[in-house]
C-alpha cells in the first residue's frame, strides 16, 4: 500500500513545493530568488508574468513579496539623490577602468 503523506506531500500541503496552474511544481526558495530581480525590473516580460503567478498561488511567497515591495518603497521614499561633482565621477570611472583592464 502506498503512503499517502510522503514527503513530497507534506512540501505540497506547507507551501513548501505544490503544483502551479501549470501543472509544475513551486519552489518557494527559487521564487524568493526573483522578487529582488522582479522588483528592480530586471525581469523579461515573460519571466514576471511566470513569477507573479506563483506568488499569487503561494501565499508565503506573496507575503515575502510584500514584505520586500514595502521595503524598497520606504529605502526610495528615504534616500535622496545628490548630484556628484563632475570631476569625482571620472575620477571614479578611472579608477573602475583601471580595476577592469588588469
Amino acid at each position: 500500500m502506498q503512503r499517502k503523506w510522503g514527503i513530497r506531500k507534506i512540501a505540497e500541503v506547507f507551501s513548501m513545493k505544490k503544483k502551479t496552474a501549470s501543472g509544475r511544481k513551486h519552489d518557494c526558495k527559487n521564487t524568493l530568488e526573483k522578487v529582488q530581480l522582479a522588483l528592480d525590473n530586471e525581469l523579461t516580460e515573460i519571466e514576471e508574468k511566470q513569477l507573479l503567478d506563483e506568488i499569487n498561488n503561494c501565499s508565503y511567497c506573496l507575503e515575502k513579496y510584500e514584505i520586500e515591495q514595502s521595503f524598497k518603497k520606504y529605502l526610495c521614499n528615504k534616500v535622496k539623490r545628490h548630484p556628484c561633482n563632475p570631476q569625482l565621477a571620472d575620477q571614479i570611472r578611472n579608477s573602475i577602468n583601471n580595476i577592469m583592464d588588469r
